[in-house]
């Protein structure tokens, strides 16, 4: 069996849940040739206590990039 079209979208709720709970299926997937798509459905500009909502938004983001 071959595989024409080789992309893979990870879908997470917020920020970090697909870095969180398939990073590792992800990376096989990688190793096997395929391309890699993640979305978040949400800003992630909630949850702490210490920084905006635009800042969280900001920073999680970012490390959202660094973790693809």
């Amino acid at each position: 069996m071959t595989l024409e079209n080789k992309k893979i979208l990870a879908v997470g709720a917020h920020p970090d849940d697909v870095e969180i709970m398939c990073s590792c299926t992800l990376f096989l997937l990688k190793v096997l040739g395929f391309e890699i798509h993640v979305i978040s459905l949400t800003l992630g500009d909630c949850g702490s206590v210490e920084h905006s909502a635009e800042e969280i938004s900001r920073i999680r983001r970012r490390e959202a990039k660094n973790a693809c």
